[in-house]
């Protein structure tokens, strides 16, 4: 049940991750305008909405629900 619980929070974090490595991305200066491949940042576009999605799967699996 955990794993469940895990990859459902996994898939309801994608958007809020995504909205917030958009707002990291324009934070630390990416372009809006003209995308180009050398204006491309790895960390605010895969690391910030990635450790995101991470951290909601290892929340889903290790909290605990106490059931009647």
């Amino acid at each position: 049940m955990s794993i469940t619980r895990g990859l459902v929070f996994a898939l309801v974090s994608i958007i809020p991750a995504m909205i917030l490595g958009l707002i990291a991305y324009i934070i630390f200066g990416g372009v809006t305008s003209s995308p180009s491949s050398e204006d491309f940042m790895y960390g605010p576009c895969y690391g910030v909405p990635f450790s995101l999605i991470f951290i909601a799967f290892v929340y889903g699996i290790r909290v605990e629900v106490e059931m009647e």
